[in-house]
């Protein structure tokens, strides 16, 4: 209920408490695209006009709503995006495209980009290069047309390109259409968010992920963390930075509509349906210091907007470009939905999305210009670092992965027994009942994966403690007059008799068979200072100076019968080393 741990490597106290507002900050039919294959009133499909000439048998492309939906997009991808941007040159597809065209010219550009992609991985490996065959090209063409129509990777493909659009080439170089700073901070509005060598160096990747709301939705005040690492730690890590863009053809009024698109007409031509009341962006600059106030959802403050209110005539505050609001009192800045707008900001600033009232001129729904039920649909970012990305990316937020283990973890806390008090007849929860522990296959399957990864991390924990001290009795025994260390020496010293009834390792056939497995390993430097040693290796630099100048490589050399003691089981333990 109140504000958590936050890990430090995560904060990012350089960066401005601002938010920056980017006006057609997409290619207006991939923000379209990401609305067909989002918006979940009922599945939206667009099937291809089989007339256009596109020199392909399969022309048709059928775009499936569903909502919500996660992915996660490593910054090693978007530059690899951005690369094959550079050396393809001349796009095939065209803003100006009708959405009919620019869905056949972005399947044919997605094939290609797969097609270079995959050649460009198996070229820099080798290894790889000589074990895997690579496949005609029809073969190729065949494989990700396939690809193309699981909806999932159509959605990682629109993610992928709009996380480098906006956040490796557009936010780092620009401040944005309008950019609102907090007051007294000395930061100006004139500055961008972050510089591009900060999120190239301090970024792992973005989980994406997007959200389709009706009439009658809001999202309560809260600040944006890794939600799996709060289920699995009890931790609150935010992102280094956030962001949303806004896909549905609506907009709050024609006003907003017409400065946001510079088209004086504009507000003659927008039609009713398109028009929103509610749904606006809300953000407030205070950052965590306001969040301590609140806490999440209201839980502290009893007030599940944090505070903010719709501004009004009475409200003491500016008014900005493209409608922008910010209240000069609680530093609350209220941004208007926009066809297309982009909204970064710092990741710890807490924020809510305003009740949708109504879509067009219904309360409940209305239907857009093709005939589906119009919806507000955004697209979300959270810019995670390298100290939790990679741990995010296996199930970043709303993704299917991520779901299962919310449902799982959530059938722990169903698991719990009701029991009535003697007294006033209220219930309270009590501890678990083993009965019911049984029957609940989830939370079961739970505790025996738990269990088994426990095991697992101390084995491995074990092993590298009993490799680093293997490493260090030999090196401090390097360079003494003094007989060579056998096997025996290693297997007394650090092991625990065979028959010794408890169960801490290691017992001496453990180091025995350990030290085997360092001498039958081939580590190369190479592979050391990659980090990819694992936790038994035969290759080991001396930092310390333990054995000679500090930084030195070495490695255990069997000494009596060369290496014919590593074959036809274990080594002997008479063996020198």
């Amino acid at each position: 209920d109140s504000l958590q741990l936050t890990t430090p490597t995560s904060s990012n106290p350089t960066s401005p408490l601002s938010v920056h507002i980017y006006d057609d900050v997409l290619n207006p039919n991939n923000a379209r695209m990401i609305y067909k294959v989002t918006a979940s009133n009922r599945h939206v499909q667009q099937t291809m006009d089989e007339s256009v000439d596109v020199g392909q048998t399969d022309t048709s492309m059928k775009l499936e709503g569903e909502s919500p939906w996660g992915t996660y997009v490593t910054i090693e991808e978007a530059l690899e995006w951005i690369e094959w941007k550079k050396r393809e040159g001349q796009p095939e597809r065209n803003d100006n495209d009708n959405f009919e065209e620019y869905l056949v010219a972005w399947r044919h550009e997605m094939i290609r980009y797969y097609k270079w992609q995959k050649h460009e991985r198996q070229s820099s490996d080798e290894k790889k290069k000589k074990e895997e065959r690579i496949e005609p090209d029809d073969a190729n063409d065949s494989y990700f047309h396939n690809q193309l129509d699981d909806m999932d990777n159509v959605r990682h493909a629109l993610a992928v390109e709009a996380v480098a659009n906006v956040f490796i080439e557009t936010v780092p170089f620009q401040p944005g259409t309008t950019a609102v700073a907090k007051a007294q901070s000395g930061q100006s509005s004139n500055e961008t968010l972050f510089h591009p060598a900060q999120i190239l160096k301090q970024a792992h990747g973005v989980a994406v992920w997007a959200l389709s709301s009706s009439p009658g939705h809001s999202v309560s005040y809260h600040m944006d963390y890794a939600e799996l690492l709060r289920y699995e730690y009890n931790v609150t890590v935010p992102p280094l930075w956030a962001g949303t863009v806004q896909c549905s053809a609506l907009w709050n009024n024609q006003k907003t509509a017409a400065d946001n698109r510079h088209d004086e007409q504009l507000s003659q031509c927008v039609s009713p349906k398109q028009c929103m009341k509610g749904g606006e962006f809300c953000v407030n600059l205070r950052g965590l210091d306001h969040y301590g106030e609140h806490g999440y959802k209201g839980n502290l403050s009893g007030d599940s907007a944090g505070g903010w209110k719709r501004p009004d005539d009475a409200t003491a505050g500016q008014c900005l470009k493209g409608g922008v609001y910010i209240n000069d009192n609680d530093q609350w800045v209220t941004i208007p939905y926009s066809f297309n707008r982009g909204i970064v900001h710092r990741g710890d600033l807490p924020h809510l999305s305003a009740p949708i009232e109504c879509i067009g001129t219904h309360e409940k729904s209305t239907v857009d210009e093709e005939g589906d039920y119009a919806s507000r649909v955004i697209v979300g970012f959270n810019v995670f670092g390298h100290d939790v990305g990679a741990r995010i990316a296996k199930a970043p937020e709303h993704s299917k992965p991520f779901r299962r283990k919310v449902r799982l973890y959530r059938s722990t806390i169903n698991a719990s027994t009701i029991v009535k008090k003697s007294v006033g007849g209220k219930s309270c929860q009590s501890g678990m009942d083993f009965s019911q522990l049984r029957k609940n296959k989830g939370l079961t399957k739970l505790l025996v994966l738990a269990k088994r990864e426990k095991v697992k991390e101390e084995l491995r924990r074990d092993q590298e403690q009993l490799t680093g001290r293997i490493w260090r009795r030999i090196l401090s025994h390097h360079g003494q007059d003094m007989p060579l260390l056998r096997a025996a020496e290693f297997i007394e010293e650090f092991g625990r008799p065979n028959d010794s009834l408890d169960r801490a390792w290691p017992k001496s056939i453990d180091v025995h068979v350990h030290l085997h497995h360092m001498l039958l390993s081939k580590n190369s430097a190479q592979d050391m200072a990659q980090q990819q040693r694992g936790r038994i290796h035969n290759l080991f630099q001396d930092n310390d100076g333990l054995a000679g100048p500090p930084g030195t490589w070495y490695r255990i050399k069997v000494v009596e019968n060369g290496d014919e003691s590593l074959s036809g089981g274990l080594i002997p333990i008479s063996t020198s080393l």
